[in-house]
């Protein structure tokens, strides 16, 4: 089992805005600005792979993803049901 990755929860929130955005307004620049250019990119690509991968429900992805924290989660479920209208 992978261990839960604190960065990766905070990079998917701050991509898609949860929180911050009154709609999901995902954006690899807010990523990069939080973290870097260093790791920035890498991990702005990381939530859009995460969000390509969110096709189930949140409690199937959570099993298959425990590297990410439920906020992480939270986050893409909220951007699934604002896209579904």
């Amino acid at each position: 089992m992978k261990a839960m990755e604190p960065r990766l929860t905070r990079a998917v929130v701050e991509w898609t805005g949860w929180g911050r955005t009154p709609l999901p307004a995902k954006d690899d620049a807010r990523v990069i600005a939080t973290f870097g250019h260093a790791a920035g990119p890498a991990l702005a690509t990381a939530a859009r792979r995460f969000e390509a991968d969110f096709v189930a429900s949140p409690a199937e992805f959570r099993t298959r993803h425990p590297e990410l924290g439920q906020d992480a989660v939270a986050a893409l479920a909220w951007c699934c049901e604002y896209e579904a209208g």
